[in-house]
């Protein structure tokens, strides 16, 4: 006991604010985000948040329309599409990349790619039905244009 009376003796006040706030945020489940955060970062407490991978290996050369086509499963709403490529070559080879919902675009505009980077689209068209047809588009521009081992990751919340 005589151990406990003197740790708790030396805790001074700014300290013992800062022990208290993170009890009450574990208590209360508060969600934590990073303060550069392009997209929400939603509290594990919140049910239904499902990410979709979607990977397509290999050399892209080419516009292909609906390289991607399923139906959602599940109704649910947008809360983020990001993209990636490995690698790109060529002489300005340009990559953007669109998700669809029934045909329309859920992004503002569609995601434009630089090789070995991540990018955020902007998403308008956030909510998606039960058995909606999702499509991904790819354009490819520029002199010979190659797109490598691209990813899409969607980040949906059931409704």
């Amino acid at each position: 006991m005589k151990i406990l009376t003197s740790f708790f003796s030396r805790i001074t006040i700014p300290y013992l604010a800062i022990i208290l706030a993170i009890i009450v945020g574990i208590l209360i489940n508060v969600p934590v985000a990073p303060v550069n955060a392009a997209t929400t970062n939603y509290s594990s407490a919140i049910p239904g948040v499902v990410v979709i991978p979607i990977q397509l290996p290999g050399q892209h050369t080419a516009d292909v329309t609906a390289i991607v086509k399923f139906k959602m499963p599940f109704a649910c709403n947008i809360v983020g599409v990001s993209a990636n490529a490995r690698a790109s070559g060529g002489t300005s080879p340009t990559l953007t990349v669109d998700l669809l919902d029934d045909g329309t675009s859920a992004l503002s505009a569609p995601i434009s790619l630089t090789a070995g980077t991540v990018s955020e689209g902007t998403v308008t068209n956030a909510t998606v039905v039960d058995e909606s047809v999702m499509t991904i588009d790819f354009v490819i521009t520029g002199s010979t244009p190659t797109w490598d081992d691209v990813t899409v990751f969607i980040t949906v919340i059931r409704t």
